[in-house]
């Protein structure tokens, strides 16, 4: 016969569904995915500037050690010389924006908002679920709805990232219709995000719009399997064993975000420089810049290669100024939501 299904408990994702499911005919996974997008995009449009600082970084001066020719020497300075040169709103803030908002309903919706759903699923059939007869799925299946959910959201929203990529790499100042300021100067500006995709597909196709969705695919694999995993092991941690003020469940919140910001930035950082490298290369008619690299694993070679094994963490420290922030409000809101 079938194997009895174990009684939910309360800091599971199916009984945090259950308890606020009111009788409705909208299913919890519908209304998870919705509060998961609203919570992602919310937080994007604040921490879009430091998204803005690590793209660059990332693809700054690539394939070179010669730091004479970098143009930022690290976040800080990359901040400072924006807001000089380009402005806070129009330097950082704005590059990208539309495009971010964009990914985020999408790829926000399903890798958050169905991280859950895909939670209870995977604890009813993986051979491992529910070992011994407790009701708490192991920390392997977490990180296996994590992969799930976050490689399912990067391949729909792949063609936003390309995007946002692009329009955050080149940001500066334009005058005489070509950029004055920025790892672009003299090129000429992309239009906005939903022209820029267009002029996407009509210059490359498919394979522009699914440029780099191999490791924007492991990246948001990775990203949503650190973060959501480590996220609940760590609550599920505090609160078996809470000491001082973690005895109260907004600090275990706020705890476990922390912690789920460091693991997702860390584990992610290497694939995370390779994708904004591949989606910002070859950039097809409008541009004089012809391909550094043939794929994915061709630019992770080269990338070690010229620059050493640690280059792959380049922008680690605004990597995690977006994430680890971002997280500790999306987090709590996708809670309260």
């Amino acid at each position: 016969g079938s194997r009895p299904r174990p009684p939910t408990r309360p800091d599971l994702p199916e009984a945090r569904a259950m308890a606020s499911s009111p009788s409705s005919a909208v299913p919890p996974v519908v209304r998870e995915m919705a509060a998961a997008s609203c919570a992602m995009t919310a937080t994007s449009v604040v921490f879009n500037p430091f998204d803005t600082v690590k793209t660059k970084l990332q693809t700054q001066n690539q394939l070179s050690v010669d730091v004479s020719k970098r143009i930022y020497t690290g976040a800080g300075h990359c901040v400072r010389r924006v807001c000089v040169e380009d402005g806070f709103v129009r330097g950082l803030w704005l590059p990208g924006l539309t495009a971010s908002i964009m990914r985020d309903v999408v790829n926000g919706g399903v890798r958050m908002g169905g991280y859950a759903a895909m939670v209870r699923q995977l604890h009813e059939v993986v051979p491992w679920g529910a070992p011994g007869g407790s009701a708490s799925p192991t920390f392997g299946t977490r990180v296996l709805a994590g992969l799930l959910t976050g490689f399912t959201g990067a391949i729909l929203a792949n063609p936003t990232d390309v995007v946002k990529v692009r329009l955050q790499a080149e940001a500066g100042s334009v005058s005489g219709g070509v950029y004055i300021t920025g790892l672009y100067k003299g090129e000429k500006p992309s239009p906005g995000a939903i022209a820029c995709m267009r002029q996407l597909a009509a210059e490359e196709g498919a394979r522009g719009l699914l440029r780099g969705v191999g490791p924007n695919c492991a990246r948001a694999a990775l990203v949503t399997s650190g973060q959501m995993s480590s996220y609940d092991q760590t609550k599920q941690i505090l609160a078996a064993a809470p000491v001082g003020p973690f005895h109260q469940e907004g600090a275990r919140i706020a705890f476990a975000s922390f912690v789920s910001g460091v693991t997702a930035a860390t584990v992610a950082a290497p694939v995370d420089l390779v994708r904004s490298r591949v989606m910002d290369d070859a950039r097809g008619a409008s541009s004089s810049r012809s391909a550094s690299y043939s794929g994915a694993w061709n630019c992770a070679l080269k990338t070690v290669q010229a620059e050493g094994p640690f280059a792959l963490w380049k922008g680690w420290v605004p990597a995690y100024l977006r994430l680890g922030p971002h997280f500790m409000c999306s987090l709590p809101l996708l809670e309260f939501l």
